[in-house]
């Protein structure tokens, strides 16, 4: 017994030891700021900040009762915040919405790392700018790494029950090939 737990033990070991992998960013967009008031903008963005190309989507809204005006420009600047680049400034492009509205910027980052986010709002009625930071992260693909990475719990599990059903049906066995039980005799035996 002792050495099946060890075997379970370094199994999940070695799971725990890829924490990094567990780290990149798969799924939705997240928020980096949120309902800030820009001018006359309540902003917030959200981004999906793939290393390569990653996406932000401003989000433009006013206060109840207010009117909406249409912003003239939205730009994303996005650095290093090593400083090892210059900053480099995405225009963002206007998205179909019934309410405010949503801006979409492709921005490319060449390392996964942490980078410093500008965003500038112009428009007629004002504007204005917020800032943030961000961390690059792998888009999620790994290939047949990956596969091998996300499948290791589940194969993990089939062979712990294969290895359970392997010892029950050898118990069973045994069980049944045990010479059956002496008659119980003595006072107070029945038959």
């Amino acid at each position: 017994m002792p050495h099946r737990l060890r075997r379970l033990t370094a199994a999940l070991c070695l799971t725990a030891a890829w924490p990094r992998l567990a780290l990149a960013h798969e799924g939705p967009p997240f928020p980096i700021i949120q309902d800030e008031r820009v001018g006359p903008y309540v902003v917030s963005v959200w981004t999906d900040p793939d290393i390569g190309i990653g996406t932000f989507y401003v989000i433009l809204e006013t206060p109840p009762g207010a009117p909406f005006p249409d912003p003239t420009a939205v730009r994303i600047g996005v650095r290093p915040v090593t400083g090892r680049l210059p900053e480099a400034v995405y225009d963002a492009s206007r998205e179909r919405t019934r309410v405010g509205a949503r801006l979409v910027a492709e921005v490319a980052f060449d390392r996964g790392e942490l980078w410093h986010v500008r965003i500038e709002i112009v428009g007629p009625a004002g504007g204005g700018e917020l800032t943030a930071q961000v961390e690059a992260t792998p888009d999620g693909t790994l290939g047949a790494l990956g596969l091998l990475i996300y499948s290791f719990p589940f194969v993990l599990v089939a062979v712990l029950w294969w290895r359970a059903a392997v010892v029950r049906r050898r118990t069973a066995q045994e069980d049944a090939g045990a010479p059956p039980a002496p008659p119980i005799t003595g006072p107070g035996a029945t038959r």
